[in-house]
């Protein structure tokens, strides 16, 4: 990754990290998913209990786990390892927090999306809810998701984003925010999975990709 993709990750990490712990479940999750998503909210809980019985007990991954808003649901009622990845440091803090609070049995480790800390192969089931859109470099995000999930495994995102009415080569260039969701379910045919688009709402659009069984 270039110098100007590393000062983008660190200033991604600073803004949410501020966020975190008053700021981001009011303004982001309850306010701009809602407007910008519609029934977002309640679609990415659907998608936190496909993950529960496609994993089938197996480890489930949240990447950006955020503020645990979502995987502090997952982790409360799954009988196995759920596992929680934010840059944020701040995020990681709260997610903490948030999880105790729930009584949600969920290990939160502060990482970069780009070098995941675990083997291949590692999960059932990876939930991505809304952070795609904010990760620089799509490509690399997603293959390093697909190098973790286990073969046969899920791959669960949503993505709320704002496309920009130009060409798929010029697209590409572009950050994922300005991008439409069919691209990135493009780019994770491109990385082997076998993606689908499962459901449209306003500005989101949420899918699923299985890793083929080898």
């Amino acid at each position: 990754m270039s110098e100007r993709g590393r000062n983008a990750k660190r200033l991604i990490g600073s803004i949410y990290s501020a966020a975190a712990e008053r700021l981001y479940d009011r303004v982001v999750v309850n306010g701009a998913f809602k407007l910008f998503g519609g029934s977002l909210n309640n679609l990415v809980r659907i998608q936190g209990r496909r993950a529960m019985e496609l994993a089938g007990g197996q480890p489930i991954l949240d990447m950006p786990v955020g503020t645990a808003y979502f995987a502090a649901d997952v982790a409360r009622s799954y009988p196995g390892l759920v596992v929680g990845v934010d840059i944020a440091e701040g995020m990681v803090r709260q997610a903490r927090v948030v999880a105790r609070r729930a009584g949600a049995r969920l290990e939160v480790v502060q990482a970069d999306a780009h070098h995941l800390p675990f083997p291949d192969e590692s999960f059932a089931a990876i939930l991505c809810s809304n952070g795609l859109q904010v990760i620089p470099d799509l490509r690399a995000s997603i293959a390093e998701l697909a190098r973790v999930l286990a073969p046969g495994g899920t791959l669960l995102i949503s993505v709320v984003t704002l496309p920009a009415p130009v060409p798929y080569a010029a697209r590409r260039r572009l950050p994922t925010m300005m991008r439409p969701g069919s691209d990135v379910a493009a780019e994770l045919r491109a990385a082997g999975l076998d993606a689908r688009i499962t459901t449209r709402e306003r500005l989101a659009t949420l899918i699923e990709a299985t890793c083929p069984l080898n």
